[in-house]
């Protein structure tokens, strides 16, 4: 790793610079494997990630958690290479292998030199394609699942993502579904064996190679370690799912006994990746984090960090916000985001803000240079290239009435979901001044159907 962060850290870029644009280039292996060579900039690097048409959408009840534990097992050994093995060649490379997985699809990544990309995919396709998925390894996470990632022992903030979640979609929902003790303790390495064969198969794959490298070089190296690959499962994974609605404020509390803090986070309604106003939200959401950390954390004195972001995915696209309050500030937080959410609909920022706002959103993808970043901002698996390739000229051409737009319909008073952990012991009084207050309990989530 240190000798691609060496590479990595002489090339500089300037602000002022043009923003690249990558080149794309697209085809398709004869097994059905989707490939995208992005070119891109001059660091002797790649990036490379394979992504599977298959996340929490794709789990069946009882199934919770799959996807994870795959994931992460691919990278503990398989029948060409040890972990042991595959760690020391990577660290030898100056590389390294990752996973990632969401709403959508998991993504096996790695980062290599362009020089060592063939014995790099070597490593990478033996860690996909063969993995040993020990019972070991497997028995080791549960384990760890069970006494770290479990309501009773989880830190608040994510148990109030978790039971967001619940909020959102309930548990006839995968997206709704969350992992629990008696359920984990019947995975079984055959169980995810079954996953694998029936979701990792090469019609549901894409391959995305970003970075400096030769095309040709690259096309003979994806050929050779992705071009025979066979599957006796051949279909793309379907799945229809209902988008989640928010009309109303609603309220959901989830103990955590002896929390020294309570967590929060709302959602509320946002545009898709391919909407129209996406761009215009995008600085209002800009502003909107400006404002939220001024009047919660600043003025309010309430938390130490509060930001909004936006969770977009082809079953759920949400704004979320998110922070953390001393127990005793828990109520004033809510009533505190409300008038700060009441005045922000209003969209009376100044011509200053919206410019700032933009100048940020232009900074921010002009100073991406490593290979990873550039992945991540023109994924042609994730958006339309040849509309993202105009990502600089299409945010020059918001107007400051287009985000005021965008304010009023996605940033509407009153009109949220929120959940907070925190311990009902400490919060009692509290609670009894929100009305309508669902309570959940730590079991409500041990549900398949």
């Amino acid at each position: 790793m240190k000798k691609l962060l060496f590479i990595l850290g002489i090339v500089l870029v300037s602000f002022a610079q043009a923003q690249e644009v990558p080149q794309l280039e697209t085809y398709t292996l004869k097994n059905g494997v989707k490939i995208y060579l992005l070119k891109y900039g001059k660091i002797p690097a790649v990036n490379v990630r394979f992504v599977i048409n298959t996340g929490e959408k794709n789990e069946s009840p009882g199934q919770q958690g799959y996807s994870e534990l795959t994931a992460k097992l691919l990278l503990e050994g398989n029948s060409k290479y040890t972990q042991e093995q595959q760690n020391d060649i990577a660290f030898k490379l100056g590389g390294d292998l990752g996973h990632d997985v969401n709403k959508d699809n998991t993504a096996i990544t790695a980062n290599f030199l362009t020089k060592d990309f063939d014995i790099g995919m070597d490593l990478f396709s033996s860690a996909i394609l063969h993995p040993t998925l020990s019972k070991d390894n497997l028995d080791q996470l549960i384990s760890q699942y069970i006494d770290y990632n479990t309501p009773a022992k989880m830190d608040v903030a994510n148990l109030a993502d978790v039971f967001s979640d619940l909020q959102m979609y309930g548990t006839t929902n995968p997206l709704g579904r969350h992992h629990y003790k008696t359920q984990l303790k019947l995975i079984t390495p055959e169980k995810l064996k079954e996953f694998h064969e029936f979701n990792y198969t090469p019609k549901n794959s894409s391959i995305l190679v970003c970075g400096n490298f030769n095309s040709e070089e690259v096309k003979k190296v994806v050929e050779k370690y992705f071009g025979t690959w066979e599957s006796r499962f051949g279909e793309v994974n379907g799945v229809s799912l209902d988008m989640p609605q928010v009309k109303k404020k609603e309220i959901g509390f989830i103990n955590r006994t002896s929390a020294t803090q309570c967590a929060l986070q709302w959602n509320k309604a946002a545009p898709s990746l391919k909407d129209k106003d996406l761009m215009a939200f995008n600085v209002a959401n800009r502003i909107f984090n400006v404002v939220l950390f001024s009047e919660i954390r600043e003025k309010g004195g309430k938390t130490y960090s509060i930001g909004a972001g936006h969770a977009a995915s082809q079953f759920s696209n949400l704004l979320t916000i998110a922070c953390s309050v001393r127990s005793d500030e828990m109520l004033n937080t809510i009533n505190l985001f409300d008038r700060t959410l009441a005045d922000f609909a209003q969209a009376k920022f100044s011509q200053e803000d919206f410019e700032k706002a933009v100048t940020g959103i232009k900074v921010r993808l002009m100073s991406a240079e490593m290979p990873s970043e550039i992945s991540a901002i023109y994924d042609p698996i994730l958006y339309d290239f040849n509309k993202r390739k105009n990502y600089l000229s299409d945010l020059a051409a918001v107007k400051m009435e287009d985000v005021q737009r965008a304010i009023k319909k996605y940033w509407t008073p009153d009109v949220y979901k929120l959940v907070v952990a925190g311990d009902e012991t400490v919060v009692a009084s509290q609670l009894n001044s929100i009305k309508g207050l669902v309570k959940y309990k730590t079991t409500d989530i041990e549900k398949d159907n």
